[in-house]
Formats: structure tokens, sequence, C-alpha cells
């Protein structure tokens, strides 16, 4: 294994902050706005379902989904200990749910691997979760629409009174 040198660790460090930004960005526009409120505002499933009218099982698959939508590589383990991640996050896991992550866990020392994989991926979206949510935009509410999306619905709309004056 190659040894780097600080310098080379903090630019290894800047691009994969870098990819895990551009993976963010990617990601549907409300999935982000969950994710910024959970990682950023450190909100809990169940305020974040109340504040954007979802369920709290939505906000858990829009947590799995930043989550799996930012890893480079997506295996089954990955998939499966993602999974589990935010399933444990969400308030609502029961007792026996629990126990049957326990035994996931035991089960094979690939399932933990993963999981301590997806707990450092965690911590690792942390400062591209700043950067994506610096001028605050996730915390409107239910306004969280892209720029993009207005301006196709705007220009949808021009384009529909320029073919109702035309007709008439």
């Amino acid at each position: 294994m190659t040894r780097l040198l600080p310098l080379e660790q903090r630019l290894h460090s800047h691009t994969d902050e870098d990819a895990l930004l551009h993976r963010l960005r990617r990601l549907p526009r409300r999935v982000q706005q969950v994710f910024l409120l959970s990682r950023l505002e450190q909100l809990p499933f169940a305020a974040i379902a109340e504040r954007l009218d979802l369920s709290v099982h939505a906000v858990e698959r829009h947590m799995h989904q930043a989550l799996q939508g930012t890893q480079a590589r997506s295996d089954s383990f990955a998939s499966a200990a993602g999974h589990w991640y935010m399933r444990l996050q969400n308030p609502q896991v029961s007792a026996s749910e629990r126990i049957d992550f326990r035994r996931w866990l035991d089960a094979a020392d690939e399932h933990l691997q993963a999981f301590h994989q997806t707990e450092l991926h965690w911590r690792r979206l942390l400062a591209p979760a700043r950067q994506l949510g610096q001028d605050g935009w996730y915390r409107q509410g239910q306004a969280a629409l892209s720029l993009g999306g207005c301006s196709i619905a705007v220009g949808l709309g021009l384009a529909a009174l320029l073919a109702m004056a035309y007709w008439v």
C-alpha cells in the first residue's frame, strides 16, 4: 500500500468530497431535502415526515436512497447494511427488528464490514452535505422545487399562451 504525504492526503480527501457532492446533487430534490434535514438539522425522521407531509416510512426510504446513491459501489452487503443503518435510525423500529439486525450482523464477517463501511461513509457525507445545503434551501418545507423544474413549467406555460394567441 502506498503511503500518502499530508498534502496528498488533503488533495485526495478534497477529491473524494467533490465526488460525494456530485453524487448528492444527482439525487432527486426531495431526497436531497430529506437527507439535509436529517444530516444538517439533525431532525428525527418523525419531525421530517411532519414538516414535509410524508410518512416516516417515506423518509426512511429517501434516506436509504441518499445513502445508496452516494456510494461508489453497491453490492448486496452494502445495500443490506445501508438498509439496516437507516432502519435503525427510525424511531418506529421494533425490538424484533433489532434482534433481526443483530442476527444479520453476526451471520457473516462481510456483514459487519459492510455495516462499518456504511457508518464511515455516513460520516464522510457531512462536509459535502454542508456544501449542498449552504444556502438553506432545504428548510423551505413543501417548496423544495428545483429551479430547473420551475423553468420548464414557466416555459411550457409561455408556449401554451403563444399557441393560444396564434390560434386566436
